[in-house]
């Protein structure tokens, strides 16, 4: 499932690509990947409009799109005033979006395909259909998306520092990893960065939250931003595959290469001891028994959670 720094390569890729594109026609092959209006308005209202920027909240993109003001030629009539959406789209497991030639042939697990101009196509696939497009008036999309009003702050948000992180985890017994996926505390994290960020600040995924001490709490924050960063900057884990799909937008010279994720029996790289994989709240989860123990946790979640699968 692409993470924060995958969607963030995502948006830089359309941004630059698509800023400026104007909306000819729209395509719904899959229609309940639009939640959000019907599809008849959903066309009317996208078709005509300009790509003005592209913006992301946590794993969501925000596509802003702009229709200018319509003169009628009957002076009775009131003239339309410039309108201005929000295209909000979640990948999902397994969606992609991508920029194609609009003579060329779809590829398979097409679900939407917005015309642009130039002759140029976006194009939405996705294998499960599990992704979300929704349109709302700019600005309004977090009052009608439960899910992206209860995002926390951006990891590289000055509000995201180690004294907020400490005081929200605190108040909860829940494991961290568990809570850091919410996304209520820090907005972005998956499966992935998570146990590479856990690994980094040497703390078990089954810790309970409120155990932490501040200092805990202060490697915590600080390896989450180092590491978001990084991925950011490299393009994310899946940045080859993300260029692939995505019909070579730009070319990467680097790419994150996840250091304890999905890696068991391979040796820690801070320690030399064997990674393991366990099941954490239904999550393979890797981690280092050495450098992050599990001496803070209770007896119970240990024999559950923590037993090498």
């Amino acid at each position: 499932m692409p993470e924060l720094p995958e969607v963030e390569s995502v948006r830089r890729l359309l941004e630059r690509r698509l800023s400026g594109a104007s909306i000819n026609a729209i395509e719904l092959v899959t229609p309940k990947i639009l939640r959000t209006p019907e599809p008849a308005p959903f066309a009317v209202a996208v078709t005509g409009t300009t790509l003005t920027g592209v913006g992301r909240r946590g794993k969501y993109l925000l596509l802003r799109l702009e229709k200018p003001a319509v003169s009628s030629p009957d002076a009775v009539a009131v003239p339309v005033p410039p309108q201005a959406f929000d295209l909000v789209i979640h990948l999902k497991m397994r969606g992609w979006l991508r920029v194609e030639r609009l003579d060329e042939t779809p590829g398979p697990y097409l679900c939407v395909a917005l015309t642009l101009n130039a002759d140029r196509a976006l194009r939405y696939y996705d294998m499960w259909r599990w992704g979300a497009w929704a349109l709302f008036p700019a600005g309004a999309a977090a009052a009608h998306l439960p899910g992206l009003a209860a995002l926390g702050p951006e990891p590289f948000d000055p509000a995201f520092t180690s004294d907020y992180l400490w005081q929200q985890l605190v108040r909860r017994r829940t494991p961290l990893k568990p809570l850091l996926l919410g996304q209520r505390i820090v907005a972005g994290l998956g499966n992935l960065y998570c146990d590479e960020c856990l690994h980094r600040a040497r703390l078990h995924p089954a810790r309970p939250a409120q155990s932490l001490r501040p200092e805990e709490a202060r490697r915590l924050h600080e390896a989450i931003v180092a590491i978001l960063n990084a991925a950011v900057a490299q393009g994310g884990a899946y940045v080859e595959t993300l260029a692939a799909r995505h019909a070579n937008l730009d070319d990467f010279n680097a790419i994150y290469i996840p250091r304890v994720y999905d890696r068991p029996e391979q040796p820690c790289p801070a320690c030399g001891q064997a990674l393991i994989k366990t099941h954490l709240h239904g999550r393979g989860t890797t981690l280092c028994p050495n450098c992050q123990p599990d001496a803070d946790i209770p007896a119970s979640l240990r024999a559950e959670d923590d037993a090498p699968r």
